[in-house]
């Protein structure tokens, strides 16, 4: 049977108060912060222009159904030589995409995009697609270097990272 609180001396007591306390902040953080998200982003690429980078969530690349799924953060560079287009309102300085990765057929789509006013994937949101796998959207590696290079990067990390190859191609 556990001793009462009264049969305990005063130091003991004070570990107990403690502990007591501890634990109900510890429960209380738990509830009120938001669940976080494994994210161990490494830098993929520099486009050839130069205007932005690529990094990828290494901890996000998962086989799905016909696919791999990664999850990209795009920084943008605004410098003098290349300047925002202030005619399409005002550009992001990140965005975070959801990829589908078809690393197969050696192909890429965006499922959903957020730009974001900061760097890093912070300030206020700004525009948001969200898209469904479908087969017009697939974008070849053949369709520029940049899109060879980040589905040669992804489909390379999946390959080392999963257990499985990846399960069949869906369209």
């Amino acid at each position: 049977m556990p001793l009462g609180e009264g049969e305990l001396c005063h130091d003991d007591r004070m570990v107990l108060r403690i502990f007591r306390r501890s634990a109900a902040v510890a429960v209380c953080a738990a509830l009120l912060l938001p669940a976080a998200r494994a994210e161990q982003w490494a830098y993929a690429m520099q486009t050839g222009h130069g205007n932005h980078s690529i990094q990828v969530d290494v901890d996000s690349i998962l086989p799905r159904d016909g696919y791999i799924a990664a999850r990209l953060l795009y920084e943008y560079y605004w410098d003098a030589a290349h300047p925002p287009d202030p005619a399409t309102g005002s550009a992001p300085r990140s965005a975070l995409v959801e990829g589908a990765f078809d690393c197969k057929e050696n192909r890429f789509q965006v499922l959903s995009r957020t730009e974001y006013a900061a760097a890093q994937g912070q300030g206020e949101p700004g525009a948001t697609t969200h898209n469904a796998l479908d087969a017009a959207r697939w974008r070849p590696a053949s369709a520029d270097p940049e899109t060879y290079a980040i589905i040669d990067w992804v489909c390379g990390v999946a390959a080392h990272k999963l257990d499985q190859p990846q399960a069949g191609s869906r369209p």
